[in-house]
């Protein structure tokens, strides 16, 4: 093979492995926001929960 092919061949190779681990990273980044907006929609949930149980017990004291 000439030089030139070579140079050709791991220069592919090269742009495939970089388009490899950018495309990795990025699922990992999005991987990641998606579980934080998870939690972040579970904290959500809870503090409205909670938010109605201080507001019932604030009821029931001044019913009392």
């Amino acid at each position: 093979m000439s030089d030139q092919v070579v140079v050709a061949i791991i220069s592919a190779l090269g742009s495939a492995l970089v388009a490899y681990i950018t495309a990795h990273e990025n699922r990992k980044k999005s991987d990641i926001k998606d579980k934080e907006v998870n939690e972040l929609e579970q904290l959500k949930q809870e503090n409205a929960q909670l938010k109605k149980k201080l507001e019932r017990k604030s009821e029931d004291e001044n019913s009392e």
